[in-house]
């Protein structure tokens, strides 16, 4: 297999498969303001820092002092990178670059000698047009541009300005270039594209990215493993609701996945707070997803039962995932969801909700089945049991607000409330339970101080209570 370096984005190494082939050059075209110088030297910055392989940034524009400065907003320091020689940062102009590298022994390879540089960027190709007007000699004198780089061993990433109408100057340079990235916005949101790859296989779509305080970050779909559904000798585990656990034959499976749905009021997230406090009880750490309510909002539904979230969080048995799902892009979400699950250690989950998260897809079936679906086998592949709130309009009589999760989970419980007379009456009901022996039919729920109760006739005689 041909040697792959990192990009400096573990997001984009993903989409590439393990990161540029050494040796290519690499095209990154967008429009302006679209993040291209950053993510030219976010790679150069990368290599010198973090993996031994110097570079050279060469710009026929921008004054090093001001790549400097915007460097150093993301924590970048390139001058000391240049005071270890293990970065060279050149204004020049094209002319000059092209009259280098013709030369057998140019300023370039001294820089090359001088760093050991492996890696190059070229900001921007798009003003060597100004060298020529005729197409047909813009092409020679770029692949010969390229070709000479190459040849002393440099990994080439080179930006090019693309207009609004998509109109852009060297419209060859993409037959050139051995890999194509396109940065842009849409809806006002940042996305990457990769259009071509020559020699490796790549992630194909649009993949969101924003600006955090280490640089750019992508987020390509979850990796979710094909991990099987929980099977009858997998250990049972409480939901904290002892009628519940009853109406399950017993609980849920470990790894199994809860469908709950109910209407606003009927006490969804208060059961998944119980469900994640019955975790750490017994020594499961436990993750909570938030869409809707924010995490000071929950604890003080917590603490008006008696139940201190604080304690756990602070403890590290408790992590809170807060993403707004009006402000925050699902495929983020999904990536930071599944960031938490591959630190270990997490054996349950609650999202709260689940028809917020996914209000961004909610107008492609497809989407949202594909979504539910990563769900699911992303908890199941981390041994972890989870709990999928969703939220239902009033009189809907759905179990989920988009009718898509409940062929994905294992197990589906409905939560009622109803007005007789000047009382509300509650209930629960399990709709499904898939490999159980559940208990059919609407059973009684109380709200009550201590939390949800449920009541069940085991067999015959008086109502039962939870303990």
């Amino acid at each position: 297999m041909q040697d792959r370096i990192p990009t400096g984005i573990e997001g984009l190494d993903l989409i590439l498969t393990g990161g540029f082939l050494r040796g290519q050059a690499v095209l990154l075209e967008g429009a302006p303001g679209t993040g291209k110088t950053t993510l030219g030297v976010q790679f150069i910055h990368a290599g010198a820092a973090r993996h031994d392989e110097a570079g050279l940034i060469i710009t026929f524009e921008q004054l090093p002092a001001q790549l400097y400065r915007e460097a150093a907003q993301f924590g970048w320091d390139l001058p000391a990178l240049e005071a270890a020689d293990k970065l060279r940062v050149v204004c020049t102009s094209p002319q000059v670059l092209r009259d280098q590298l013709h030369g057998s022994d140019s300023v370039v390879d001294d820089w090359i000698r001088q760093t050991g540089a492996r890696r190059l960027l070229i900001d921007s190709l798009s003003h060597l047009a100004a060298l020529d007007r005729d197409p047909n000699e813009q092409r020679l004198l770029v692949v010969g541009l390229l070709n000479a780089l190459k040849q002393r061993g440099l990994t080439v990433v080179a930006t090019r300005e693309v207009g609004p109408q998509g109109e852009a100057s060297l419209p060859f340079a993409g037959y050139v270039a051995d890999t194509v990235i396109q940065v842009g916005r849409v809806a006002g949101r940042r996305y990457l594209e990769v259009l071509k790859t020559r020699g490796q296989e790549h992630v194909a779509g649009r993949h969101p990215f924003r600006f955090g305080p280490e640089g750019i970050a992508v987020f390509p779909p979850p990796q979710v493993p094909d991990a099987p559904a929980p099977d009858a000798e997998a250990p049972l585990v409480s939901t904290g609701v002892a009628g519940l656990d009853h109406l399950l034959d017993g609980g849920l499976r470990r790894g199994a996945s809860l469908l709950l749905g109910g209407e606003s009021g009927t006490g969804k997230t208060i059961l998944g707070v119980q469900f994640l406090l019955e975790g750490i009880q017994r020594g499961e750490p436990g993750l909570l997803c938030l869409s809707h309510e924010t995490p000071a909002s929950v604890e003080r539904t917590a603490a008006s039962f008696g139940w201190d979230l604080a304690r756990p969080r602070a403890e590290g048995k408790l992590d809170v995932l807060e993403a707004p799902f009006a402000t925050t892009c699902l495929a983020e979400h999904l990536w930071r969801i599944q960031e938490h699950l591959r630190r270990g250690g997490i054996r349950r989950v609650v999202f709260d909700s689940l028809s917020a998260m996914l209000h961004e897809v909610s107008h492609a079936p497809h989407l949202l089945r594909e979504r539910v679906d990563q769900l699911v086998r992303l908890t199941r592949g981390q041994g972890a049991t989870a709990l999928f709130i969703s939220e239902l309009p009033g009189g809907s009589g759905q179990s989920s607000a988009y009718g898509v999760a409940e062929p994905l989970a294992d197990a589906v419980v409905l939560l009622r409330s109803r007005r007789e007379g000047t009382r509300r009456r509650r209930g629960i009901e399990v709709l499904k339970a898939r490999g159980v022996n559940h208990v059919l039919g609407e059973r009684r729920m109380r709200i009550t101080p201590a939390g949800i109760q449920v009541f069940y006739r085991p067999t015959a005689g008086a109502e039962q209570e939870d303990a």
